[in-house]
């Protein structure tokens, strides 16, 4: 028996004996609602293949009743199979299973904690006088805090994800987060201020997110940044020139309504994100010179775009004019959308 030993004596035995005995709080199955102890005696069965509780307590430093009432508690989880009347002996459930169906149990769990936050939200208002705004509207300050809020909004998605995306950035972008967003079915959709084209990196993320199933557009200039996820939540800046360090966070209302409509305006009159160059033929060159030209872009800009020198852009844009009557670079791009050559 160990139950004498100092603590630091049955940590040592645990070691010896294999057994994982973290010095205090939850290890790697925390996430699943498993204490220490009930980690240790199940990987402990798992490396053993079963044993019975006095020599589970012995091995890792619990007395034989407490070791029982751990293993109870895991099998009442379904993650270990009680003794056969004729044996002593506890045995570990297969953890694709087992496991498996804890995952699944506190996923529903979850749901149901989801389904509480707008109770929750009521305990949330500060003062009776701001409870009717504070519900609706909610100013977000700091770049930290920003930040977090995003991420914590863009995990919550169920739908669609809807952005008006310009400078400036609260921090780089994180392609992983939007990726398994996109993995897991959700609908993104994002109009992209021209200036983004100038940067051939950022340019490169999109067209990989574009690869997997974000639909992009975009326009010459956008009058703020926003974000909308589902019809539940929209973030915005407070006003211009604030983005990084105060935003708005709106909830469902007639403020947010208006919100989607603003995006939805600007998705119907933006042009599709220009495709990078899959071939030499001349068309492919001719559409996506168009796409870039409906974008805005300056000579050279379209010039770094598609790899030729500006002069040969120039002559290309002269022909786009005369061929569309257009008296300007922008206009040939919108008649050519219409003429549905984008």
């Amino acid at each position: 028996m160990t139950d004498g030993l100092p603590a630091q004596g049955r940590r040592r035995l645990g070691r010896e004996w294999g057994c994982p005995v973290p010095e205090s709080g939850a290890g790697r199955f925390a996430g699943l609602g498993l204490d220490a102890a009930e980690e240790e005696l199940y990987l402990r069965l798992l490396s053993d293949g079963g044993a019975s509780a006095r020599q589970l307590g012995a091995r890792c430093g619990l007395a034989a009743e407490r070791a029982t009432a751990v293993l109870e508690s895991l099998a009442a989880q379904g993650l270990v199979e009680r003794p056969s009347p004729d044996r002593e002996q506890w045995t570990a459930a297969a953890p694709d299973v087992a496991l498996e169906e804890l995952l699944l149990r506190r996923e529903v769990e979850l749901r149901r904690a989801r389904g509480r936050i707008n109770e929750l939200m009521r305990t949330y208002r500060r003062s009776p006088a701001e409870a009717g705004m504070a519900e609706l509207v909610e100013v977000i300050t700091g770049r930290g805090s920003i930040a977090e809020l995003w991420r914590s909004l863009q995990l919550g998605v169920r739908e669609q994800v809807r952005v008006l995306d310009k400078p400036p950035y609260v921090r780089r972008s994180d392609p992983e987060t939007e990726l398994a967003l996109l993995g897991r079915g959700v609908e993104m959709r994002a109009v992209y201020e021209s200036r983004v084209l100038r940067e051939p990196e950022r340019t490169a993320e999109i067209r990989s997110f574009i690869r997997l199933g974000e639909r992009a557009r975009v326009l010459p200039e956008l009058p703020l940044k926003l974000a909308v996820v589902d019809a539940r939540w929209a973030l915005l800046p407070v006003s211009a020139g604030t983005e990084l360090e105060h935003v708005l966070l709106v909830r469902p209302s007639s403020l947010l309504d208006a919100l989607i409509g603003l995006f939805e305006l600007h998705w119907s009159h933006a042009m599709h994100f220009p495709a990078p160059d899959t071939a030499d033929e001349p068309e492919d060159r001719h559409h996506r010179l168009l796409a870039l030209l409906a974008s805005g872009l300056t000579d050279e800009s379209i010039a770094r775009q598609l790899g030729v020198s500006t002069r040969t852009v120039q002559r290309w844009v002269r022909e786009l004019m005369d061929r569309f009557g257009a008296r300007t670079r922008f206009q040939a791009g919108i008649q050519a959308a219409r003429a549905d050559l984008l």
